[in-house]
């Protein structure tokens, strides 16, 4: 096995292109397993799968969101200090700490699976729940040993793990549907199968987690690191103290996508329902929502993740040694960085959403009635157009959920993540119950979920840790060249509809296009920053190579 934990950190801009990779990785690997997925067992059947992933996402989210950042916190703060003897003090008590809550977050899916799925008005999605509770147990461990490696800002170990537990779920869960498809099973009991791959997925990366981490504690300069050690050590209780008042409020920020997740499973298809829909049909209506509509949404936001999980280390470092010019660099180069990515996915997914979605799934009628049936294509497209605009919302909540986090101001993320909750709420009760509204009634709610814990996050960003970003130097130019994608889309979009080749070959060349022209207008405008670049494997070079043409940015960051 390649040696993958080395001592030596990584900069900020390194960290997160390594995770980076592995989620264009992990993301091609799952829209290889969801897209065959919906395809051969259908909307009801990904109904099934998905009610069981949403109530499993939000334990995980409750298990492991809050404390994989605490670590990664204290440990990026200790490491700056050389404090080793510290920094293994707090992986062995944060370790512990997660097999507790592991054990007992398995137990409680596990004993209230059929509640669970009987308040989602999906009794049969019981199986699923069953065989998806001990992957909270696994992804608690290996959210210990993820946590540990971010913390020294070595992002390799969590981005292997991540590879690791997609090729498994993926591979297990095509061969169930296939395999038990073909054996007759119940639609129920072939989703409860296919879900079974993400709990084998997850326990191989757990795996993985504790070979690295045995390989890293036997390296010589690890040893002697440990050894030559002077640095006084605190108790394990007052280590663990920390972690549970850093890692509650950021739990409760980090489960905005699990929590959005089960208001739909518990309201949306009852809401469809009291419309005078049949509980067969809300549950295609709720199986095309979380198949066709969520999965494309949430393709993007994970990407700009990275930038969020490489800033919380670095700027915790920045601010332990008392270099807020260095930290600020960060936090705008983050945000830039969020911008370049989110604007123009958000724009090109929104008017291409119908294409895009045709080209992805097979589409399928779903009944009214024995008189009436929809196309899952056309309610899905609509809805997709709406929640794209969240991906540049969501991605500015994780980026300043890091800097809050990252300046000890988490306890606000709170009233943020509280206060979008309760929009979602009031939204998804409403909205859904409105007669001809349907999918879209879900995609506006989670809209406006969103919008306001961006708004409220950043008040407190600006107004609690004293850290100011330029708009015009973070969103014009991405915006501008946003605006410039989404037309080259629309219009080769309409020309491509005048030839033979209006199916999915127009569609790859729309969104060719689209991108080249994103790319060439942001190059021209010179919206890629020289700090950026720098921090990049081989910034110095690039950075030579851009500047013979005059493309770099040259501004630096606000404090």
């Amino acid at each position: 096995m390649i040696f993958l934990a080395k001592i030596k950190g990584q900069t900020l801009m390194f960290g997160a292109l390594i995770l980076m990779i592995s989620n264009v990785a992990v993301k091609l690997i799952g829209a290889f397993l969801r897209i065959p997925l919906t395809n051969i067992i259908g909307v009801e059947g990904m109904a099934y799968y998905n009610a069981a992933y949403s109530i499993y996402v939000t334990f995980y989210t409750i298990s492991t969101a809050g404390i994989p950042v605490a670590v990664s916190r204290m440990i990026a703060t200790a490491n700056s200090k050389n404090n080793h003897r510290e920094i293994k003090k707090i992986f062995n008590v944060a370790f512990w700490l997660f097999f507790a809550i592991g054990i007992t977050g398995t137990a409680v899916m596990m004993l209230f699976a059929r509640q669970f799925s009987a308040s989602a008005k999906m009794n049969d999605a019981y199986f699923a729940m069953l065989a998806i509770a001990p992957t909270i147990f696994f992804i608690c461990l290996s959210s210990a040993y993820r946590g540990y490696f971010q913390g020294l800002q070595n992002m390799t170990p969590t981005a292997v793990s991540q590879v690791i537990e997609a090729l498994a779920k993926c591979g297990i869960g095509i061969f169930a549907a296939v395999y038990f498809t073909k054996k007759g099973y119940p639609v129920h009991k072939v989703a409860a199968f296919v879900i079974l791959g993400v709990t084998i997925g997850v326990f191989l990366g757990v795996v993985y987690g504790v070979i690295i981490k045995a390989m890293y504690s036997s390296n010589s300069e690890y040893k002697n690191n440990l050894k030559n050690c002077n640095s006084n050590c605190r108790s394990s209780k007052a280590i663990l103290k920390e972690l549970i008042l850093i890692a509650i409020p950021i739990t409760l920020a980090s489960s905005i996508m699990g929590l959005t997740n089960v208001v739909d499973t518990m309201l949306f298809a009852n809401g469809l329902q009291a419309t005078g829909l049949s509980e067969k049909a809300a549950t295609s209506y709720y199986g095309t929502y979380t198949s066709m509509v969520y999965p494309l949404f949430n393709l993007v936001p994970p990407f700009i993740y990275t930038f969020a999980i490489s800033a919380i280390p670095a700027v915790s470092a920045a601010i332990a040694v008392d270099d807020r010019k260095k930290a600020a660099r960060d936090i705008e180069s983050s945000f830039r960085n969020c911008a370049i990515i989110a604007i123009p996915c958000a724009i090109g997914l929104g008017t291409l959403s119908e294409r895009v979605i045709s080209f992805l799934f097979e589409d399928e009628k779903i009944e009214i009635n024995r008189k009436i049936a929809v196309s899952a294509v056309n309610l899905a497209a609509p809805a997709l157009s709406v929640i794209s605009i969240g991906i540049l919302f969501l991605g500015i909540i994780s980026i300043t959920n890091a800097v809050l986090q990252a300046c000890s101001k988490e306890r606000y993320t709170i009233i943020s993540t509280a206060s979008g909750i309760a929009v979602k709420f009031l939204g998804t009760l409403i909205l859904p119950r409105i007669s001809g509204l349907g999918l879209l009634g879900a995609a506006i709610s989670t809209l406006l979920c969103y919008f306001t814990i961006m708004c409220l996050n950043l008040y407190f960003m600006f107004s609690k840790t004293g850290f100011k970003i330029k708009a015009k130097n973070v969103f014009a130019k991405p915006l501008i060249s946003g605006i410039l994608c989404g037309a080259a889309a629309v219009v080769t979009s309409l020309i491509m509809g005048l030839t033979p080749f209006y199916g999915r070959i127009g569609t790859i060349v729309s969104i060719a296009v689209a991108a080249i022209v994103y790319f060439v207008s942001l190059i021209a405008f010179k919206g890629i920053n020289r700090y950026d670049v720098m921090m990049m494997p081989k910034g110095q070079k690039l950075c030579s190579v851009l500047d013979r043409f005059n493309l770099l940015d040259k501004g630096g960051s606000n404090e």
